[in-house]
């Protein structure tokens, strides 16, 4: 075994987004490349638990699945104990995804207890308005950050950060000293087929992800429908995980007319039939202030380039650089700003569509190569030396 990996959710569970997404790509990647692994998870899906034979990431890999229960989200499970602890016994290091959950919280532990180096893919976790919000409104599990999450992950081989903000928001909570490993998410642009541009009247825009105020969708809707034209269309796919916020995103529906649609949770078939039908990905993360931006990605963002669709983005993710690219635009967190960009998108011609869906394409196949960006974690997880490391570590940058 090369590397042992500790993940809450993996492929193919359904519900859990860009954790268990990355978490795919990225084992699949390195087994292309000839590593030898094993990986432990919960069993947890939306739809039924998992078994092994379940999770296909290569021959290379052994999967070792525990039972989830209670705190789903999570990752709950007694049986995580005694399966993480025999990886960090049995591997010589180990990446771990997520922090704070109850997997990725046992397997930085043990690893510090063990002296196994390790490396933590945060994930999202310590974006620093969340991190902001967790101080102001959580108590309990900001003691849980300064009691455990910190203290672990100070002692790390690095902290695997995927963007400029991310590798602030790390930063910011560790010190200046921090190891981060700057290296973007990659995505396999194979799976994705490009499409053509849609037809008939009107500009079709598609959102996906969970309906819920970090991912700002409805202040985003409440733009859309100041310059929306009759002809224009939203598609919202993605399961709610707040009733409050669904409810008001309900009304905003109605107000639409039937100009919105609202798919739920998609599968993966239908998740790629609809970004062929539509003409730009909206991400608009952090849009609600209150909400804070949680976003330190955006796995979707990339799916919809691969896929040659250009993107509408919020400033401040891993997007920044893309309209100076040629691949999306970009707006400022507010509403005037939301708006200037919808109407940009009203005004784009079909030759500059394509154009865009060309660009969003190509950018993914030589920025976002998954083998690629891969190497460069790999070789700082197995090859770099724990005591020796710089501080702090930065390799890579979130675009070049």
């Amino acid at each position: 075994m090369d590397v042992g990996i500790v993940t809450t959710h993996v492929p193919p569970a359904k519900g859990y987004g860009g954790v268990s997404v990355t978490c795919g790509v990225l084992t699949k990647a390195w087994a292309e490349r000839g590593h030898n692994m094993a990986l432990v998870a919960a069993d947890e899906s939306i739809d039924g638990r998992l078994c092994a034979e379940d999770v296909r990431l290569g021959k290379r890999v052994d999967v070792r699945l525990y039972r989830c229960y209670g705190f789903r989200r999570w990752g709950f499970g007694l049986g995580a104990i005694p399966k993480i602890f025999r990886l960090c016994w049995q591997a010589p290091r180990i990446y771990i995804h997520g922090i704070a959950t109850w997997p990725s919280t046992l397997a930085a532990v043990f690893c510090v207890l063990l002296r196994r180096p390790f490396m933590v893919a945060v994930h999202g976790g310590l974006m620093p308005e969340h991190v902001a919000l967790i101080r102001r409104q959580k108590p309990h599990k900001w003691l849980f950050y300064k009691w455990l999450t910190f203290p672990t992950l100070r002692r790390a081989i690095a902290v695997h950060c995927t963007s400029d903000t991310e590798a602030a928001g790390v930063t910011d909570v560790l010190g200046k000293d921090a190891r981060v490993l700057l290296v973007p998410n990659g995505i396999d642009s194979r799976e994705f087929q490009v499409a053509d541009c849609p037809e008939g009247e009107g500009t079709q825009l598609c959102f996906l992800g969970h309906v819920q105020q970090e991912k700002g969708i409805n202040a985003f809707i409440r733009a859309w429908l100041q310059t929306r034209r009759p002809t224009d269309r939203l598609v919202v796919a993605g399961r709610s995980v707040d009733g409050a916020y669904f409810e008001e995103f309900q009304d905003l529906l109605a107000q639409a007319q039937g100009a919105i649609s609202y798919k739920g949770y998609l599968p993966v078939a239908d998740v790629k039939q609809l970004l062929a039908d539509s003409h730009f990905l909206v991400l608009p993360s952090g849009l609600e202030e209150t909400g804070g931006m949680r976003e330190n990605f955006g796995n979707v963002v990339a799916e919809a380039m691969a896929a040659g669709r250009p993107v509408l983005v919020a400033k401040g993710l891993a997007w920044d650089h893309l309209a100076m690219y040629g691949a999306g635009l970009v707006f400022e967190r507010n509403e005037t700003s939301v708006c200037a960009v919808l109407r940009q998108t009203q005004v784009v011609t079909q030759a500059t569509w394509q154009e865009m869906s060309l660009r969003s394409r190509q950018y993914v196949e030589q920025q976002l190569d998954p083998v690629k960006l891969g190497d460069k974690v790999w070789n700082v997880l197995t090859k770099a030396n724990h005591a020796s490391l710089p501080q702090p570590l930065i390799e890579g940058s979130s675009y070049e």
